[in-house]
């Protein structure tokens, strides 16, 4: 444009005329309840959206898109359809919003910046809601803060409030949250205090699962093989019981009539239910829980397991550890080697005491040859790396430089050495290298070729 039009242009701005006004206003429709779960909200997203887009019809505005979430706006950035609106709006794809309410838009007051900067910066020329219209004037501008800074205020009452109650329940002596398997509630009664009552089917059980691992060191998976096997118990929901929450039940003093809350807090209160197990008997399934292997994850490695298999069904070869405390207050460890039944599930091969397993080892290394065992360089490496073997090879005048050249009776000898002194990982190093398959078939070793 010329200087001379510009003038003109100007002059004519200066007489009066007004600019071009500009285009309508695109609206996004912005819908959103706090969780999927949360049926008490005054209306449900798609009630938002039939009742603002009837509004949007009556008032003759441009919708042109609607974007729902569920997600709660007490923290500032954590919504992702909103994040996504705040950009859509940056690069000038709405300029509009239309929500229920404020409260929809922002409870925090990081969303709530976002909303006005976007308004002063002019990328937001109108917020309508049910019932109010916010434009980038100073008025409008105060009365969105304060809509949404009482929604904030709301918010935080709410959990001060909650924290509130929960300190009031507890200290009556109810424990929020469900109780364990055990215990029923009264649905009948006042929410907040529903009575708690022992369960006269799950009770007993669980007493007498408590029992099994204080007085007699069951081990998770054995009082699991019991519940789902013998007593058949099932939850609420008439499933059985998974092995972690064995152990859930095992730790939760709620069953002595106590509990802490928070966990972990330290603070304890004496609850209006009644106990099903007494404090002692709690507490000594606490220190038998530090003896025994739990679960799965940090299970111990014995020395010998997936080194043989089973020669009734061909699975692996597993163990496992029992606790027996005896009268003057010792502990007893046991270790039972048996097979996995992940091949058959009724598999009837016996279980076989580690000390008999070593034993019959012993023999085995006997019976196989020299060459199997590929020992020697092992062997070697033992004699110079632990000074306990020279022990066993300190009857010979003179020790022979070539470990190849040292009599067989020394290599076996060794060997067995290894098996009832060495440490895991030898142990599990020298029957690793055998050629031969060993097989556990009715609580005997009994070697096969491989292959």
């Amino acid at each position: 444009m010329s200087d001379t039009a510009t003038f003109a242009a100007q002059e004519g701005v200066d007489q009066g005329q007004q600019p071009l006004p500009p285009g309508p206003i695109r609206y996004c429709l912005y819908s959103r309840k706090s969780t999927e779960q949360d049926e008490l909200q005054a209306l449900s997203i798609e009630s938002q959206v039939k009742e603002m887009l009837a509004a949007a019809e009556r008032d003759g505005l441009l919708v042109t898109e609607i974007r729902r979430e569920s997600h709660s706006a007490k923290a500032s950035g954590q919504r992702p359809e909103f994040n996504r609106l705040i950009e859509d709006i940056r690069f000038k794809k709405f300029e509009g919003i239309l929500a229920w309410a404020p409260d929809r838009l922002s409870r925090n007051a990081g969303d709530l910046g976002t909303l006005v900067d976007l308004m002063d910066q002019g990328g937001i020329r109108e917020i309508r809601t049910n019932g109010s219209r916010f434009t980038n004037s100073p008025s409008d501008k105060f009365m969105l803060m304060m809509l949404c800074s009482q929604a904030k205020l709301e918010n935080d009452n709410k959990s001060v409030n909650i924290k509130r109650g929960l300190k009031a329940k507890v200290e009556m002596g109810y424990r929020p949250n469900m109780s364990p398997l055990g215990y029923l509630h009264d649905k009948n009664a006042d929410k907040g205090t529903k009575r708690v009552f022992i369960d006269p089917e799950r009770a007993p059980t669980i007493r007498e699962a408590f029992e099994k691992v204080g007085y007699r060191c069951w081990t998770g998976r054995q009082l699991k093989r019991w519940l789902d096997d013998e007593i058949m118990f099932r939850t609420r929901t008439g499933k059985k019981i998974a092995l972690s929450n064995v152990y859930t039940m095992l730790s939760n003093s709620f069953y002595t009539g106590r509990y802490e809350f928070p966990l972990k807090s330290g603070r304890w209160y004496k609850g209006k239910h009644d106990a099903i197990i007494s404090q002692e008997l709690f507490d000594r399934v606490q220190e038998n829980l530090h003896l025994i292997p739990k679960g799965t994850k940090g299970l111990k490695e014995f020395s010998y397991t997936r080194l043989f298999i089973c020669g009734a069904c061909g699975a692996g070869v597993t163990a496992e550890e029992k606790i027996k405390r005896l009268r003057d207050g010792t502990v007893k460890r046991y270790v039972y080697y048996h097979c996995t039944k992940q091949v058959d599930r009724t598999c009837r091969e016996s279980y076989l005491r580690e000390e008999e397993l070593i034993e019959q080892l012993l023999k085995i290394i006997e019976e196989v040859g020299i060459d199997e065992l590929a020992t020697v360089d092992l062997i070697k490496a033992e004699m110079e790396k632990l000074q306990r073997l020279m022990s066993i090879v300190s009857k010979m005048a003179v020790v022979p430089q070539n470990i190849e050249n040292m009599p067989k009776i020394d290599v076996y000898a060794c060997a067995k050495f290894i098996l009832q002194e060495g440490t895991k990982e030898e142990r599990r190093q020298l029957l690793e290298q055998l050629k031969s398959r060993i097989v556990l078939k009715g609580k005997k070793l009994v070697i096969e070729k491989k292959g």
